[in-house]
């Protein structure tokens, strides 16, 4: 077979063609950085690069879920933490009350700046998360949760929950319901709780409430009736005598594993009802506080039911901010479960993105000596097709 000078041109030809466009890839790879730019230059690096790319911006999207979910409990927190506040100063209010005999304008005072701590707490359960989102009406997120009508506060929110995904195996509850943070506290001493007869006559008050044994406390309700002023009776919710005593004042009356401190002297007939606690909200027991401020105070009589009052008021908030304190802890928690979970991300998300530049990104030491090495060949193929232009059968005759 004769193979003529020109086939060797086009060879030539075809492999400097090869040549440049080998060169004019990898001076495009050195120039942007990047070793694969469309599919075409790896198929099965840009498939991989393609999973590594969806992964990265599947944690991207973690991030900003955590980042909202943060925000607001941030906003939570930071709501319950002035709640917690208002509820102190009532405390002290409560406690300013007792004692002594207050004047009415003191009485009147104390009872003001109770009102506008009520409110205060109010709008604090009725925070919104700054895109107009209520942060305690669950899932009602447009719906104002709490409004007072008369003193008596309600609940127009749900009992829902949101959440939002910070990992791939990780949600994060981001709202806590209005119903369970405001409302949910069992009143009294979280057992039980007691109540001054309404026609009570003597000084007698309580002072305290606890219980003793848990386990000896049976859930119903119990009346201590005191039949003379040194003598007393304990009955059950159906009527039945269950104990009975003398009494002298500032003795405790104990039964069923729970033990009351009775101040005061009793009168025939007075009585105190003992009753398993019940949920109270935050509201209702400010505003049980302000009504009993503004109760006047007629006899000795009058302020000992007053100061039983104010001591459930204190049992109450005690109850009130234990609770608020336990969904604090929750919220803490929850934005420490961001924290960790957002370091996490960040550490696959490093490397993932170590990975993909592994991948796309130009090796430059290794590209410029390529780059040399195809400048040099390139040239020599220049060379050695031009001299092959020149070549005749004549050179050889």
């Amino acid at each position: 077979m004769r193979i003529s000078t020109k086939t060797f041109q086009l060879q030539w030809l075809a492999a400097i063609n090869q040549q440049q466009y080998q060169l004019a890839n990898i001076q495009r790879q050195i120039s942007t950085g990047k070793r694969i730019s469309t599919a075409a230059d790896d198929p099965a690096g840009a498939a991989q690069m393609v999973l590594l790319q969806q992964g990265m911006d599947r944690l991207e999207n973690y991030a900003i879920n955590g980042d909202t979910a943060r925000r607001r409990l941030s906003l939570e927190e930071g709501s319950l933490d002035k709640v917690v506040g208002a509820l102190d100063r009532v405390r002290e209010l409560a406690i300013q009350a007792g004692g002594a005999a207050k004047s009415p304008a003191a009485r009147e005072a104390i009872g003001n700046e109770a009102r506008e701590l009520l409110k205060n707490v109010l709008d604090l359960a009725n925070n919104q998360d700054g895109e107009g989102r209520f942060l305690f009406s669950g899932n009602r997120v447009g719906t104002q949760p709490f409004s007072m009508t008369n003193g008596a506060v309600s609940y127009f929110g749900d009992d829902g929950t949101r959440f939002q995904r910070i990992g791939d195996n990780r949600t994060i509850q981001e709202n806590d319901f209005g119903s369970d943070v405001f409302q949910a506290i069992r009143s009294g001493n979280g057992t039980f709780s007691v109540v001054s007869g309404a026609g009570n006559t003597g000084t007698a008050f309580y002072s305290s409430a606890s219980v003793v044994d848990g386990a000896a406390w049976i859930p119903d309700t119990y009346t201590i009736a005191f039949t003379a002023p040194d003598s007393y009776e304990v009955t059950d919710g159906g009527g039945a005598v269950i104990q009975s005593g003398s009494f002298a004042p500032g003795q405790a009356i104990s039964f069923n594993g729970i033990t009351l401190d009775i101040e005061g002297q009793a009168a025939a007939g007075d009585s105190f009802a003992v009753q398993p606690s019940q949920n109270q909200d935050i509201f209702t027991t400010v505003q049980n506080f302000i009504t009993s401020l503004e109760t006047p105070l007629i006899n000795s009589s009058d302020r000992a039911q007053a100061q039983s009052e104010l001591n459930s008021t204190l049992l109450d908030l005690d109850q009130a901010l234990d609770h608020i304190g336990i969904v604090r802890g929750r919220v803490g928690a929850r934005l420490a479960a961001i924290d960790d979970q957002d370091s996490n991300n960040q550490d696959v998300s490093f490397q993932l993105a170590e990975t993909l530049g592994t991948i796309r990104d130009v090796d430059y030491p290794s590209a410029i000596s390529q780059l040399e090495q195809q400048l040099f060949a390139l040239e020599a193929a220049q060379k050695t097709f031009q001299a092959s232009r020149a070549f005749s059968l004549f050179d050889i005759l």
